[in-house]
């Protein structure tokens, strides 16, 4: 198993607000990026909340497959950038944790300014602005993998009794 001892439960409306928050410190700071590039899967919600909340149009992403449910493997990537967004660009994920995704992401990119709702002691040092620091040992359930409230739930895909 892993070695998350605690748990912090992320609603929709925290989403909404904290990726609010990033984007006014984004403006407050003239931040010169027009275009965001999304780490998929979970960097998904906030980009698209920060290319509304910035007036972005240009959205790309970039697919780093790190986990096997909580078990944390080498990075591998599935699927890089388009080549116009390996410059100056919005780099957005909803958490960094080991660092590990965006160690291999930095070495495609120039110029990215790196943005996440949460980071873990382990990778703030890749991070240029984020929303909240959480303990190294705490995994973060996101909206996106609950359903109505407090319970985690597979993505529908997994389901046995689906197949």
């Amino acid at each position: 198993m892993s070695d998350y001892k605690n748990e912090k439960y992320v609603t929709w409306d925290d989403i909404q607000g904290q990726c609010r928050d990033l984007a006014r410190r984004l403006l407050e700071m003239n931040c010169p990026h027009l275009k965001i590039l999304a780490i998929t899967r979970g960097g998904l919600f906030p980009a698209g909340i920060l290319a509304r909340e910035l007036d972005i149009r240009e959205v790309e992403s970039v697919c780093i497959d790190t986990y096997q449910m909580q078990e944390r493997g080498e990075p591998v990537m599935l699927k890089p950038p388009a080549p116009e967004f390996c410059d100056g660009v919005i780099v957005v994920d909803d958490l960094a944790d080991t660092g590990a995704t965006l160690q291999m992401l930095r070495r495609h990119l120039k110029n990215a300014l790196i943005v996440t709702v949460y980071t873990k002691p382990q990778g703030e040092d890749l991070v240029d602005l984020y929303h909240e620091k959480v303990a190294q040992d705490t995994w973060v359930r996101f909206p996106w993998d609950t359903d109505h409230g407090r319970a985690y739930v597979k993505p529908l895909a997994l389901e046995e009794d689906l197949k």
